[in-house]
């Protein structure tokens, strides 16, 4: 605050929360959890925020002409075999998205045209005509696909303002935005290390490896390099859930980690079914917290990387940012540390 006038990043900073959810907390709650809401205000009215009126009105003369002239659209394209308003995600990641997406682009003044290509495939040349008949310049490509289809179809990416969701090696030519996989792991390392743990395991599948494009693998093996021999537990990469549930156990019983970095609260159900014992024999640290009951670990505010991909995406259009970007940037949600019994803090954990 270098005037003294607190702002919306005064109150990001302070909540953790991103941007855009602090805008929408403030203008439209009803879109937001309750706790979220009730976080955010809290900030606002312990920092002395008071919207400045003269941007509200201009901001209100805006939204008004937007109604009036009609929304812009913009086309999702995802490889699933349902669109993602009407079906229901078996993965909580891409439902969050999805719906933190919805609202953002409702809150700006744009409305949604979902494309799911898992069903019935299109090929680049039909996609990118049928965008253009529908007057569609902005594309979001949305994470995630069913079996039968793995690659975007190629469209004439010079006639729109693209943006990427999360990691994709075939895909690093667009503005992307993703969850900073580096940095939450190193966060829960942080946790470790306070915490005066050495035996260190690492537990996920494939699917969430290729996901996370290795970063949280390849940083915990560069961890692994600075553990003396003797502490170092061998890392669990099963090739399906049925083969992870399978081996989780024995496993645990082969190296006994002290601590277990894992996706998810599975682990801690396998663990449970072989008599182990949270946190008494091991403890958890979910590296995806997403209101697991009983689990410690990493909140990585999934829903940020819908509202900053359209935040990104409209910030394109408006400058009539159109085809492939010299310089593709990489919009990075860090995640924070969230407290549970699974991984109780040093000071209360008792043997």
């Amino acid at each position: 605050m270098p005037d003294g006038t607190p702002t919306l990043k005064d109150i990001s900073a302070k909540t953790g929360y991103g941007l855009s959810t602090v805008s929408l907390a403030l203008r439209k709650p009803e879109a937001l959890k309750p706790k979220t809401v009730a976080a955010i205000r809290q900030a606002a009215d312990e920092l002395g925020y008071r919207p400045n009126p003269m941007v509200s009105a201009l901001m209100t003369q805006v939204r008004t002409r937007r109604s009036q002239v009609g929304q812009t659209t913009l086309g999702l394209i995802s490889l699933f075999g349902k669109p993602g308003q009407h079906g229901q995600f078996s993965n909580a990641y891409y439902s969050l998205i999805y719906r933190a997406l919805e609202q953002a682009a409702d809150a700006t003044g744009y409305r949604v045209d979902e494309f799911f290509l898992g069903k019935e495939p299109l090929s680049g040349a039909r996609l990118t005509q049928i965008l253009k008949t529908r007057g569609i310049r902005g594309i979001i490509l949305f994470p995630g696909r069913d079996d039968g289809l793995s690659v975007y179809p190629e469209l004439d990416w010079s006639a729109f303002s693209t943006v990427l969701i999360g990691y994709n090696p075939l895909l690093t030519h667009f503005n992307q935005v993703v969850s900073d996989y580096y940095y939450d792991i190193d966060c829960a390392l942080r946790k470790v290390d306070e915490a005066g743990l050495k035996r260190v395991g690492f537990a996920i599948t494939r699917r969430v490896d290729d996901h996370t494009n290795q970063r949280w693998a390849s940083r915990f093996l560069y961890f692994q390099q600075r553990t003396p021999k003797r502490d170092q537990v061998p890392v669990l990469i099963s090739e399906t859930d049925l083969e992870h549930r399978a081996a989780v156990a024995p496993w645990y019983f082969k190296h006994r980690p002290e601590v277990i970095l894992v996706a998810g609260s599975g682990v801690q159900g396998n663990l449970r079914d072989a008599g182990v014992r949270v946190p008494e024999d091991v403890r958890l640290i979910n590296l995806v917290q997403r209101d697991e009951p009983g689990m410690a670990g990493i909140n990585p505010f999934t829903e940020e990387l819908g509202r900053a991909a359209i935040e990104q995406l409209a910030s394109q259009l408006q400058s009539n940012q159109v085809g492939l970007p010299a310089y593709p940037a990489v919009i990075s949600i860090k995640g924070v540390w969230s407290p549970g019994t699974s991984f109780p803090e040093p000071k209360t954990f008792a043997v």
